[in-house]
């Protein structure tokens, strides 16, 4: 019995051992306005780093797939492709049990698509990053999202991970199960939440929705209207020019920048704290220690100021 069993368990070390898959090295021919789609899926292994997926652009009418895996349980891995019409296809599995009692293998995946394609990828591995693309771009992941130079709409779903979103000309829809979301010039409306992080994001020209159950938000030069809400952590927001919108929090502060010469209509209330408003701001209305309801030159479209246990500040920029 003793043999069988150390003959089973030497059998499962080998057939898990860390070697190499079979790499792929493949040029699929594409034309623009194209479709790639990315279905990696390696299921619940206990790798903190089960590996990454890079997609950027090349001046040349192909798709070109380079992936590799290594580790416990990568004779597993089996990678294909496949080219119907204007989609590229690439998916991914793992075959066999034994490789996840060592944590599963490890697989590392770049992509160039052309210039103007769309994006459409599922994995269970990560980091994901993509990058200098034109066209609809969509990720759902276990980890890490970074996106960068993207013309067209941006729709990012991640279980736990960091979302890092920058230079995006299109809308931006962003959500985090766990994990900080960071996004920097966007000419469009933007959407992001976060189960548990701070949301930060800067030069943003359309409208603004952003919501955390545990954490900071900071928007840094923002245009369009507003709509922030934390559960714990400051709200700040910085407005380059008229303002509007809604900025709220149940712990912490909120503070606001305003140019100037904003016309606006602010309400404020602190439930547990007090109200500070600029005197340098031409003020029209009633002021009072937790509640403010005032016209800023001459009023405009309102904005919402809460704090349920925290001060509440508007200050010039």
């Amino acid at each position: 019995m003793r043999r069988a069993a150390l003959a089973a368990v030497l059998t499962l070390l080998v057939l898990a051992a860390p070697v190499r898959a079979e790499d792929l090295d493949e040029r699929v021919p594409a034309a623009p306005g194209g479709m790639l789609e990315v279905d990696l899926d390696l299921g619940e292994g206990l790798r903190p780093d089960p590996g990454l997926l890079e997609i950027r652009s090349h001046d040349a009418d192909e798709v070109r797939i380079l992936a590799e895996a290594g580790g416990w349980g990568a004779y597993g891995v089996r990678f294909d492709v496949e080219s119907h019409g204007d989609v590229v296809r690439l998916w991914s599995r793992v075959g066999g049990t034994a490789p996840w009692l060592f944590g599963g293998p490890r697989i590392e995946v770049r992509i160039w698509v052309p210039r103007r394609f769309s994006v459409d990828a599922r994995t269970s591995a990560g980091p994901i990053r993509i990058e200098n693309v034109e066209g609809r771009v969509r990720v759902r992941s276990q980890g890490a999202i970074e996106l960068s130079a993207v013309h067209g709409p941006v729709k990012l779903r991640a279980r736990n991970g960091a979302l890092r979103i920058a230079d995006v000309a299109g809308t931006v829809d962003a959500r985090t199960g766990s994990g900080e979301i960071d996004v920097g010039s966007v000419e469009g409306d933007v959407a992001a939440s976060t189960g548990d992080g701070e949301v930060r994001m800067r030069r943003i020209s359309g409208r603004i929705q952003a919501r955390s159950d545990g954490g900071p938000i900071d928007l840094v030069d923002v245009t369009g209207p507003v709509d922030a809400k934390t559960e714990n952590g400051t709200v700040y927001a910085s407005f380059v020019g008229d303002p509007a919108g809604s900025l709220e929090t149940q712990r912490g502060a909120v503070e606001v920048a305003l140019p100037l010469t904003a016309a606006t209509r602010v309400e404020a209330r602190a439930a547990r704290g007090s109200i500070d408003l600029a005197p340098a701001f031409a003020a029209e209305g009633p002021l009072q220690d937790a509640t403010v309801s005032v016209r800023l030159n001459g009023g405009g479209a309102p904005l919402h100021l809460y704090s349920a246990r925290g001060g509440v500040r508007v200050r010039p920029r």
